[in-house]
């Protein structure tokens, strides 16, 4: 009668030791990555960053089903190269970052376009307002100093009153436009397979 659970049990543990060899290995963000954005203000372009984020990165253009990215970023970290227009980015009327620290963006579908393209299917929450989005982005990686090295960029447009980054006057769209290109370039790295 012992031999049956003994059984069952390593079926059990092969098919989970199967399933975890299955999970795509974890990257590390390297530095120079960057979370961008091009907003408009007056009808002109203004670049800015993010420069406080996190990302938890499973990818594996091979296992695309197990593949996930998670990324928390730090609105007060926001950088436009003004001092005074990012704190208003990070007052109440536009991003409100005392009351809603992060945003955050989570992909768990992933399509391969081929030639080294991708799209990420997500979400997107700013302001506590959580939207669906996709994701287009290149990657190409290299193996060096066994390691795999990896670079990822793309671009995303929001309209910004749908996640309601503009309150009262902010909303008119004369003075800062209601589209926001987000951008991506990340640099990272895992040990080579």
């Amino acid at each position: 009668m012992k031999v049956l659970p003994v059984g069952l049990a390593f079926l059990l543990f092969a098919q989970a030791a199967s399933l975890a060899a299955q999970e795509p290995s974890a990257w590390t963000v390297e530095q120079g990555s960057r979370i961008g954005f091009v907003a408009t203000q007056s009808g002109a372009p203004v670049e800015g960053a993010f420069e406080d984020f996190t990302a938890e990165i499973a990818f594996d253009p091979e296992n695309l089903a197990a593949s996930r990215v998670a990324v928390v970023i730090q609105v007060a970290s926001v950088n436009s190269q003004s001092s005074d227009r990012d704190e208003m980015i990070r007052s109440a009327p536009l991003f409100d970052a005392a009351q809603w620290p992060a945003a955050r963006f989570e992909a768990e579908g992933f399509n391969d376009l081929g030639g080294g393209s991708y799209e990420a299917a997500g979400s997107l929450t700013l302001r506590d307002v959580t939207l669906p989005v996709v994701l287009p982005f290149t990657l190409a990686t290299e193996e060096r100093d066994g390691s795999l090295h990896a670079t990822a960029s793309g671009e995303l447009a929001v309209q910004r009153l749908d996640y309601g980054v503009g309150q009262g006057l902010w909303q008119d769209t004369s003075v800062v436009g209601n589209e926001v290109t987000i951008k991506i370039d990340i640099q990272a790295s895992r040990p080579a397979s």
